[in-house]
């Protein structure tokens, strides 16, 4: 059997190994949830006929409908911010190992009373939690002060983000309502017209009925849904890693050794680890 070799700590990365953690690929369960969606409907399609599931009518009515209750809820910033975040779902980067690597750095370089070098490495940090940590520790900061700065930091990128996700789980109540208006306007133009209709027009009007809820079905447990769930666990889980920068800030202030800190930030961001059983 082959030994697994070890995996290097943040403070062994190089920074090209760095980046690349740092700028890992997209994330395959949502590129697997579209194409299985789309593979769904393919099937579906396929069984009752592509044509039989396009209704124009009633797709203005729930796209239309969807469209002007965000509007009306929702202030253009807020939809502006919920649409940029969709990218979010495609992409896994938001890996610290690059900010733990400046972190160790900076803490070495402090330890060895480097204090311009320090200082001068915060030109460097591209996060802005970190590098206002890290200027809290140039400062002298007390330890409650940056304990109060930081975790403000981090509340206000939690409800945020959260609020993002709201928006997509508030699109997810509008959609099936709006099918049901769709239905509804089907059934009221066909009882309008069920004694001179012809057998045409009465099928026109049920497949508005009909086509309309799917529509609102699919768009709140294909589309919204699922799109509120990722962000709110990517919420949770940037959240966690900024929990993380935060105590490498705090031990770099109380003048930890910078391969306890390494060596501790390493072991915060161990994932899948059993804490009964030790099991990855």
């Amino acid at each position: 059997m082959t030994a697994k070799s070890p995996q290097p700590s943040p403070a062994q990365l190089s920074p090209a190994q760095s980046y690349a953690a740092h700028a890992s690929g997209l994330m395959t369960s949502t590129l697997l949830g579209f194409v299985g969606a789309a593979g769904l409907m393919a099937y579906i399609g396929a069984e009752n006929g592509a044509h039989t599931l396009w209704n124009p009518t009633g797709a203005a009515i729930v796209l239309g409908g969807v469209a002007v209750s965000a509007l009306l809820a929702f202030r253009l910033s807020e939809l502006a911010a919920a649409v940029r975040a969709l990218s979010a779902i495609f992409h896994d980067n938001d890996s610290v190992r690059q900010e733990v690597e400046q972190l160790v750095e900076f803490a070495r370089r402090r330890q060895k009373a480097q204090v311009r070098e320090a200082e001068a490495m915060l030109a460097g940090v591209s996060s802005p939690f970190l590098r206002l940590g890290l200027q809290l520790v140039i400062d002298g900061a007390p330890i409650n002060d940056i304990l109060h700065v930081m975790n403000w930091r981090i509340q206000k990128l939690v409800e945020q983000e959260t609020a993002q996700a709201r928006l997509f789980r508030t699109l997810a109540g509008l959609a099936p309502a709006f099918g049901l208006l769709a239905t509804l306007v089907g059934l009221i133009g066909l009882m309008a017209g069920l004694g001179s209709s012809s057998v045409s027009e009465v099928g026109a009007h049920m497949s508005v009925a009909l086509v309309a809820t799917l529509y609102g079905v699919v768009l709140a447990n294909v589309v919204f849904k699922p799109v509120a769930i990722k962000l709110e666990q990517r919420a949770a889980r940037r959240a966690g890693r900024l929990n993380v920068l935060l105590e490498g800030v705090l031990m770099a202030r109380l003048g930890r050794s910078p391969t306890i800190i390494a060596d501790v930030m390493a072991e915060y961001l161990r994932e899948g680890t059993d804490e009964l059983h030790g099991a990855h």
